[in-house]
């Protein structure tokens, strides 16, 4: 018996003592006033295990030896770094802590970093139409961005009551009908969006700006999907301005979608050229542009500026025995953790098998929330995984690789070779 389980047994015998002391007086004066001894017997017996149940009750919520010193780690923590169930506890902590940001945004709207920081979540957790609609708030939302530019977002002063008023006195008020589409967009009110849009349509009204948003909304009310009419509304703002930023984004993730990537290749290079030096979107450009140059089987563009500090870099094959395995439609996964610090990975890759050996590239510009990122942290572990559902859960049998623990300071490409399997 430790030490603490002995002091808790303890308090619970001299607890018992003392409550004894008490309850005899009060016991004897009662016992008299019983005129059976039997009853007086059951009553005794069934007050002890009253008393015993309670002294039982105590120790088990209070004198257990975790309630003095260290607490009980929670599941993700028990998990973390124990092998293949690691990359289980991260997933779901990544679930919760994406349902919380989520949570957290719907309540104070939060900046555009915050909603990119919520879409790759939702990416790494293969929930694509939540990530499209994430991406869709970002456009609304201040502050700087790491992905898709933003067009004349709503006046956050303006009231919908009054430009409401407007369009009913005066259906051909192009200002109170583009007013309304943005304050709906923003309000994640799709199809009130697409109503107001339709007038500016019909008002031949519409500029490279909206045009851009509208295709917006219509891939957010398609469930992320930017073909069909959105396709349609994307070449329209081209058709207006060839240099749109984010109609250019708009058409290279369609062009990705559809496995064009030779086409999506050219749309990202064409969008980085548009873009201003400084811009926070250039990383996660880049990052778009190696991995269109990897899916299209052409050699790595190194004339793409990388402006990410702290990177790692690398290549991911697999051993030749378990090449059979992998089907079409099979999503790697390729992610930084921490090595002494359980949680969330640092940074993440997901990507579909195309062939081999995929390059890769992880910087901060690929983490999953704001407070872990791959700078903060000295010593890492890379793995790679395999998934054939494209889930971000590990299941059995899909096939992975890690990483012995990496300086990130060192600066050397790691070559990671996928040869077990997640039993």
């Amino acid at each position: 018996m430790s030490l603490q389980s002995s002091f808790w047994y303890l308090a619970g015998l001299l607890s018992g003592v003392a409550a004894a002391f008490v309850l005899l007086p009060l016991w004897r004066a009662f016992a008299q006033k019983l005129p059976r001894p039997l009853l007086r017997y059951a009553i005794a017996a069934l007050a002890i295990m009253v008393l015993g149940a309670a002294v039982a009750a105590l120790y088990n919520q209070v004198g257990q030896p975790n309630a003095i010193g260290e607490p009980k780690r929670t599941m993700v923590e028990a998990h973390a770094g124990a092998g293949d169930g690691a990359a289980t506890g991260q997933a779901q902590s990544i679930e919760q802590e994406a349902a919380k940001l989520g949570e957290r945004l719907e309540k104070t709207g939060g900046t555009r970093d915050d909603w990119l920081l919520l879409a790759q979540s939702y990416d790494f957790l293969g929930r694509s139409a939540d990530a499209a609609l994430a991406r869709s708030r970002a456009d609304n939302a201040p502050a700087g961005s790491q992905t898709q530019p933003t067009t004349a977002p709503a006046r956050s002063d303006a009231d919908p009551k009054d430009l409401e008023r407007r369009v009913a006195s005066n259906a051909r008020d192009a200002d109170a009908w583009l007013g309304l589409a943005n304050l709906k967009r923003q309000q994640r009110d799709y199809a009130g969006a697409r109503t107001a849009f339709d007038h500016l349509i019909a008002l031949k009204a519409m500029t490279a700006d909206s045009w851009a948003d509208y295709a917006d909304v219509l891939g957010s009310q398609a469930g992320g999907s930017l073909a069909g009419e959105a396709a349609r509304a994307i070449d329209r703002a081209l058709a207006l301005d060839p240099r749109h930023p984010k109609a250019l984004w708009l058409k290279a993730s369609l062009a990705h979608s559809e496995r064009h990537y030779v086409a999506a290749l050219a749309l990202w290079k064409q969008l980085r050229a548009v873009m201003p030096a400084d811009s926070a979107d250039l990383r996660i450009i880049d990052s778009n542009i190696a991995e269109a140059t990897q899916l299209a089987g052409l050699p790595p563009d190194t004339a793409a500026a990388t402006s990410a500090v702290t990177t790692l870099t690398g290549t991911v094959s697999i051993d030749g025995k378990l090449a059979s395995r992998v089907t079409p439609g099979s999503v790697l996964f390729i992610y930084a953790k921490a090595a002494d610090s359980p949680g969330p990975p640092l940074a993440v890759m997901r990507m579909a098998v195309a062939g081999w050996p995929v390059n890769f590239r992880l910087d901060d510009s690929m983490a999953m929330m704001p407070s872990r990122r791959l700078s903060s942290f000295d010593r890492v572990i890379v793995e790679a995984r395999i998934s054939t559902s494209g889930q971000a859960i590990p299941a059995p049998g899909d096939l992975f690789a890690v990483s012995p623990v990496l300086r990130v300071t060192d600066g050397k490409a790691l070559k990671l070779v996928i040869s077990r399997e997640v039993t």
